[in-house]
């Protein structure tokens, strides 16, 4: 047996050795903290608090930010003080009931801010519809708002940003510094509100490079750069006529300006998973509230400072997912609202008003819009797009839901003068929507139709006899036009009628850049369409259509009725929330797009890589 003394001082040794190797060399005994960051996502909202078919007055789950509240709800159960919130943009403007919240039936709090205040948003960007109701709606609703709307290269005419460029917020003690920024294509778009508000949008990549070192000056160890702006498209309008930057440029900011963890991007309207360009994971969450987007970054501390070690995008659909009871009723007055203005039947009519092969042949529906702003503006010509192929008017009352799905946008009317030139070369830019027949005139392979050219893009002209062939190469496809019965030459000079959008030469019209307004009001199409209807009380096809144009040869035709008939079922089959985007920026593409039952308590998502 040891002696007493001899045991004391054997143990006094193994005490001061195992001190003495944890002085020493902390790393082997202890090891280093870890968490999961975790940053929730959604963009393009557009109105879509509730799960609610405004249109057609019946539940639509695909699409319902209440739903995402659940989402997000039990994501943050999951990960207590490890979740951030963020939206990337176009909120306030999209459907009825942003209409009625607008325009109609204002609330103390506007419906989508309250809603969001519910959700505990730690941030959102603003997207180019914000403005479309002009920024005094916006700045109230920014006033009501429990979290920031950021911008930073939105600028008043003094210099001072219109919103904060940052914000940084805490995290299990992580500092993460949220950066925003939107496209300057609202200085086309919402060109007046943004003047009469003496604003200015700027270029995107710059600002953000200053403000997210602005951010790591303010000790931000994680950096998540909101952005309402594409991966990497074309800009919709002309950038050398307009001087603008350009439209879409997520991938440039995450390849170009290093030091930022995660970039959540909308405006698109499509969805981005998990794509990693320069060590920066790109997402974007499904538009209309159809999925949340989920970023998580696995986190270390090291030598006093988090440091993100791995990144990795999900996304989780909405259907099938509970309403958040808190958010709906954030909504419920302005929800009342919007059914009561779209249910109500301001007409009727005896015949059937299809608008399916509205993009192919003349239709009366399409002759219906043109002809509201024709007259109204006591132009020569019209201009519209055909918005919606699903738009129709059935026999019987007229509603206002129905003339909204016709017409879904708050744009006003217009009108201006163009040359005989301008107008050849505005349907030629109309036409690139199709494609050109090959040598053999069959479609080309991949289709007639262009999917870079939406279908949004492809105006229609009334007031004018034309034909487009598509056996023509663009440019060259306008084969007769005739107005009044004589052929049109360059230096003719017309009034056109269309939306201010169009007007200020979006969708890359440029020929219209500089052309001399003739008619402007504050007013938008959608409603001088509802007036027209209360006012002849039954719509009658005979008082409003006129054959005027064609799409040659038939191949052609049939080819692009084709596409778009399968298009549409195919979106009415699959819904949204499913469509990843696959990457063409050079960036590493991981794709899962996964269900709440991958978010079980205490375990890691399956399948994240």
């Amino acid at each position: 047996m040891e002696h007493p003394s001899r045991l004391r001082a054997v143990t006094r040794l193994a005490i001061v050795a195992a001190a003495s190797v944890g002085l020493a060399a902390p790393v082997r005994i202890r090891a280093q903290p870890r968490l999961d960051l975790v940053v929730m996502a959604t963009t393009d909202v557009h109105g879509r608090l509730r799960g609610w078919d405004y249109y057609a007055n019946r539940p639509d789950p695909a699409r319902s930010l209440a739903a995402a509240a659940t989402i997000v709800d039990s994501i943050r159960r999951v990960n207590p003080d490890r979740a951030l919130l963020v939206d990337a943009g176009d909120l306030l403007q999209g459907n009825p009931l942003t209409f009625v919240a607008a325009r109609v039936a204002p609330q103390p709090v506007h419906p989508v801010i309250a809603s969001m205040n519910v959700m505990r948003y730690d941030a959102a960007v603003l997207g180019n519809h914000e403005f479309n109701y002009g920024v005094p709606l916006l700045r109230a609703a920014i006033a009501r708002a429990g979290f920031p709307f950021l911008a930073a290269n939105v600028h008043e005419a003094s210099g001072k940003p219109f919103a904060a460029p940052f914000t940084v917020v805490e995290r299990s003690g992580i500092r993460v510094g949220i950066v925003g920024a939107t496209t300057p294509g609202s200085m086309v778009w919402d060109r007046d509100n943004l003047v009469a508000a003496r604003l200015r949008v700027s270029d995107i990549v710059p600002a953000v490079r200053r403000a997210v070192a602005d951010a790591r000056r303010a000790r931000a160890e994680v950096i998540v750069v909101l952005l309402h702006s594409g991966l990497a498209e074309a800009a919709s309008y002309d950038t050398v006529s307009t001087g603008l930057p350009a439209e879409n440029v997520a991938a440039r900011v995450a390849r170009e300006i290093d030091g930022i963890d995660v970039v959540v991007y909308g405006h698109s309207h499509r969805e981005m998973v998990d794509t990693t360009v320069n060590g920066t994971l790109l997402v974007q969450p499904r538009n209309w509230a159809a999925s949340v987007a989920v970023a998580t970054l696995a986190m270390q501390r090291t030598r006093g400072r988090w440091q993100v070690v791995a990144r990795r995008g999900r996304s989780v659909a909405v259907i099938g997912h509970a309403e958040s009871a808190s958010v709906l009723a954030a909504s419920s007055n302005s929800h009342r609202a919007a059914i009561a203005w779209s249910t109500a039947a301001v007409g009727r009519t005896a015949v059937r008003w299809n608008g399916d092969s509205a993009r192919v042949a003349d239709m009366p529906i399409t002759d219906l819009v043109n002809e509201v702003m024709r007259r109204e503006t006591k132009a020569d010509l019209s201009a519209t797009a055909a918005f919606s192929l699903d738009a129709s008017l059935d026999t019987g009352a007229i509603t206002v839901a129905a003339l909204s799905r016709l017409y879904p946008y708050d744009n006003t009317l217009r009108a201006v003068r163009v040359s005989g030139a301008g107008l050849r070369a505005f349907l030629e830019h109309s036409s690139r929507h199709y494609r050109s027949l090959d040598a053999n005139g069959r479609a080309p392979a991949g289709g007639i139709v262009d999917p870079e050219v939406p279908g949004y893009n492809f105006d229609i002209v009334s007031g004018a006899d034309y034909v487009i062939d598509l056996a023509r190469p663009p440019g060259q496809r306008v084969t007769r036009l005739v107005i009044a019965g004589r052929a049109v030459q360059p230096t003719d000079s017309f009034t056109m009628a269309l939306n201010n959008y169009r007007q200020s030469g979006g969708g890359g019209y440029a020929m219209l850049s500089g052309a001399p307004v003739i008619y402007q009001r504050d007013v938008d199409i959608r409603t001088l369409l509802i007036d027209e209807v209360r006012r002849v009380g039954t719509l009658d096809p005979a008082r409003y259509a006129t054959k005027n144009w064609r799409l040659e040869p038939v191949a052609a035709v049939g080819a692009a009725f084709g596409e778009q008939t399968r298009a549409r079922a195919g979106e009415a089959a699959g819904g949204p929330g499913r469509a990843s985007r696959r990457s063409a920026v050079g960036g590493v593409r991981r794709v899962r797009v996964i269900a709440m039952s991958d978010f079980s308590r205490g375990a890691p998502a399956a399948g994240c890589r």
